[in-house]
């Protein structure tokens, strides 16, 4: 993000804008980043949510599920339980990094959010009838 004040800096002077131009135009940049930021995290914070419910639902029907499937739906749960907790924890790190570790972050979270969510969805999609 410094990198993009920087060059927001630059382009407004060499195009010939004020000072308070650029500082509003750099300042405006920062908030943009900030609110995407802020998205970024309520909608992963969603996802985490609704994995979280689906692992719920996930381990009820497994009690009800036949003997011989208990096992490997006990596991798949465990395993989405422990990918859960991983990208929730990434995301409580991404708070202490702030808007300069933004784009990383989100390009290594986003996948990842998208395949548990997809994962829970499919766990569940083996126990309808």
């Amino acid at each position: 993000m410094k990198h993009v004040l920087l060059l927001c800096s630059l382009l407004f002077v060499a195009g010939g804008c004020s000072r308070e131009e650029a500082r509003a135009a750099a300042n405006d940049a920062v908030d943009k980043a900030a609110d995407m930021l802020a998205d970024f995290k309520r909608t992963s914070k969603e996802t985490l949510a609704e994995a979280g419910s689906s692992i719920e639902e996930l381990k009820r029907k497994t009690a009800q599920a036949a003997e011989e499937a208990k096992p490997e739906l006990e596991q798949l749960a465990r395993d989405l339980e422990t990918k859960r907790h991983e990208l929730a924890q990434k995301l409580g790190e991404l708070k202490d990094q702030g808007v300069e570790k933004f784009e990383q972050a989100k390009r290594e979270l986003e996948p990842k959010l998208a395949e548990l969510k997809e994962e829970t969805r499919a766990a569940l999609e083996k126990l309808k009838p």
